[in-house]
């Protein structure tokens, strides 16, 4: 806002200086016009008196003659030598030439005395003296012209200035995924119709978010209801033999956890993230979840490099589990023979990283794999398993806990995913982003 209010304040400001300057410019050309033309038939007078009245005395005594007349000026004649004056070229020609030659710095005027060496000087005028002081109060009118604006552009602004900082309050708290935040302006503002825009556009936010709430949510539950039947079917089946059955369950099995995974990933994919944060010992809990993953992959090695000290830190233990549990089963997808876990801190971050032996992940499509649904050929595609929705639910629970998630070559030979979050966030729901 402090931004709109120089841009105003400036525009008004130059306009108002470009007309003063050429309102002043007319005034100073009409003015000096008129001056230098007094000046000059003030000169010639006095040169023409001067003359008639010097025409019989000696040059030395000029000054002394001038002394004694009583001409009633208000600045003072003098006749000096020519010599005296460090004129340049240009001013000497016209001198001799019989025009009038302005010293500026002196407030003088210079006439040259025909048939002689010297020059009627007149001055200094105190009229000139007062221009020159005008140009220094010019200056300060300017000054204080463009400080006086400041204080009604200021006036005029500062309601709009407040409306407009309640309206970006409202749209930063809209856009943190508080869906219920409305801004109200009096009729009689002048952003009350884009008020009126901004309530309209959350209130279809807000709907259009409630209806993809209850879509999911509607789809998860048809398709679960024809996956039970089907199973329990299946279970009452006789004419199958046994490894039909177990494909069966296999591709039922895989079903249901594609629907799991959508809902996931529609849950987390929203403006706002519930989040429940509690304080936990991560290095015990990373200790207990690996040791069923240990029981379940025997011919998968699996080892743990644990921090030395600062073991606890604050996050949403559900997230962390599903962190935990995509980043490890994806890798044992791919691993060959070997998986590492990490768990370190860095000042108040947390870092948990899974390292495999597999393949890896070419370094172009690091970041295309945390996109839903993306799988690399021919390295990591359908036959391995999966729906593709792992990595993208990591990188949404990243974005919810504040953190970050990325991809670089292990070590090991194949992938290293790092998952990043602040684990000193107070106790108490934070939103997306």
């Amino acid at each position: 806002m402090r931004k709109l209010f120089i841009q105003f304040y400036l525009l008004l400001f130059v306009c108002f200086l470009v007309m003063t300057l050429l309102v002043g410019l007319v005034y100073k050309f009409t003015a000096e016009r008129a001056g230098r033309q007094s000046m000059n038939d003030l000169m010639a007078s006095s040169l023409y008196l001067i003359r008639s009245e010097l025409r019989e005395i000696p040059p030395r005594d000029w000054n002394k003659t001038i002394k004694s007349l009583d001409l009633g000026l208000s600045f003072d004649l003098h006749i000096e030598p020519l010599s005296k004056y460090q004129l340049d070229t240009g001013e000497m020609r016209r001198l001799r030439a019989g025009e009038i030659v302005a010293l500026d710095d002196q407030y003088t005027f210079l006439q040259h005395i025909p048939r002689s060496h010297y020059v009627l000087s007149v001055g200094p005028i105190p009229y000139l003296f007062y221009l020159h002081q005008m140009r220094l109060l010019d200056i300060a009118l300017l000054v204080f012209i463009g400080m006086s604006l400041a204080l009604p552009v200021f006036i005029w602004m500062r309601p709009h200035w407040k409306e407009m900082q309640r309206l970006e309050k409202a749209a930063q708290r809209f856009g943190r995924g508080e869906l219920d935040v409305r801004t109200h302006f009096d009729t009689t503002s002048s952003l009350f119709r884009l008020g009126i825009a901004f309530n309209q556009m959350a209130d279809n936010i807000n709907t259009l978010v409630a209806s993809k709430k209850q879509l999911i949510d509607g789809i998860a539950h048809e398709l679960r209801t024809p996956l039970v039947r089907l199973r329990y079917r299946l279970e009452m089946s006789d004419n199958l033999s046994e490894a039909e059955s177990a494909a069966l369950n296999r591709d039922i099995g895989q079903l249901e956890s594609l629907i799991e995974e959508l809902l996931t990933y529609a849950r987390l994919d929203r403006p706002r993230v519930d989040l429940n944060l509690t304080s936990l010992d991560l290095a015990s809990w990373l200790r207990e979840r690996l040791d069923d993953f240990r029981a379940i992959n025997p011919q998968t090695q699996i080892d743990l490099d644990l921090p030395q000290r600062q073991n606890q830190g604050v996050s949403d233990t559900r997230l962390m589990e599903r962190v935990l549990d995509n980043l490890i089963n994806n890798a044992l997808r791919y691993a060959r023979q070997r998986l590492r876990i990490s768990l370190w801190f860095d000042g108040s971050l947390g870092f948990l990283q899974v390292e495999d032996d597999g393949p890896g992940i070419p370094a172009q499509e690091r970041q295309r794999v945390f996109e839903p649904f993306v799988r690399l050929d021919p390295s990591r595609d359908r036959a391995t398993g999966g729906c593709g929705l792992g990595l993208a639910i990591v990188h949404s629970i990243a974005q919810a806990l504040s953190g970050s998630v990325s991809i670089e070559s292990s070590p090991l030979g194949g992938a290293s995913v790092r998952f990043c979050w602040p684990v000193d966030l107070p106790l108490r729901e934070i939103p997306l982003r």
